[in-house]
């Protein structure tokens, strides 16, 4: 039922139900039936997942600065010049997430989360919730828009230097996420020939227990506790740097 190894701990819920289905049939049902591909709806079970929980959370000790954008500005006629500076670069947000502990629904990771707060306050990109399906590691990114449209006045005979510079943080962190699940599921058996045998309806409450991993709650819910890492860089500022110096001689 539960699956281990050094990095992760994963329980198949679909496997225990599935499982559990098979101790109810009958000897006539069990010889007739495919026990191995007995399918599994989950139209009737409802699952609700609790507030994302950041621990052990680090920041960087001091954003990085990246220059994204030079531009260089040179004015050799006698008179104040004035120039435009209109670009736009683009980054990207990233956001692994690792999970150490977790549930699945047959071949599925079924795992949903919210960005670390210091993200959504930096408006990194991320909004909403982060889906989890393809397998217990994934990398999520959002594109980001850094748009300049500024004026600059270069005196005569200087070059003025402008830098796009980003400024980029890091979050580092471990989470817990506790789901919750209530309702029946029903698991269809069938011949090999896919004749009906037998449909039986399993209450989870019935079927997710404490030795397998799950905790009840105070209404007799079985409750999963999902934990895993969340790593993410993210830019949170851009500033243009100016630089005045005068022409070369022979530049003027």
């Amino acid at each position: 039922m539960t699956s281990k190894s050094p990095t992760v701990e994963v329980v198949d819920i679909e496997e225990l139900v599935r499982e559990s289905a098979k101790e109810l049939l009958d000897g006539d049902a069990r010889k007739r039936a495919d026990l191995d591909h007995a399918e599994v709806v989950w139209d009737r079970v409802y699952v609700t997942h609790g507030e994302t929980e950041y621990v052990d959370t680090r920041r960087s000790p001091k954003p990085t600065a990246h220059v994204l954008f030079t531009a260089n500005f040179s004015n050799d006629t006698p008179d104040p010049q004035r120039y435009k500076l209109r670009t736009e670069r683009r980054t990207k947000s990233t956001c692994n997430i690792n999970l150490m502990r977790t549930y699945t629904i047959g071949a599925s990771v079924e795992v949903k989360l919210t960005p670390p707060n210091p993200i959504i306050e930096a408006n990194a990109g991320f909004h909403g919730e982060l889906s989890m399906s393809k397998g217990v590691n994934e990398t999520f990114e959002q594109e980001l828009a850094w748009s300049v449209d500024n004026e600059i006045e270069v005196p005569s005979g200087h070059v003025t230097k402008a830098d796009l510079v980003i400024k980029e943080d890091e979050f580092d962190g471990e989470f817990t996420i506790e789901t919750r699940f209530e309702g029946k599921a029903a698991v269809i058996f069938e011949t090999k020939k896919h004749e009906h045998v037998m449909t039986v309806f399993r209450d989870v409450k019935n079927v997710l227990k404490k030795k397998d991993g799950f905790k009840i709650d105070d209404e007799g819910r079985p409750c999963f506790i999902t934990r895993g890492k969340c790593k993410c860089r993210f830019g949170i500022e851009q500033n243009v740097l100016l630089k005045q110096s005068q022409l070369p001689p022979n530049e003027q």
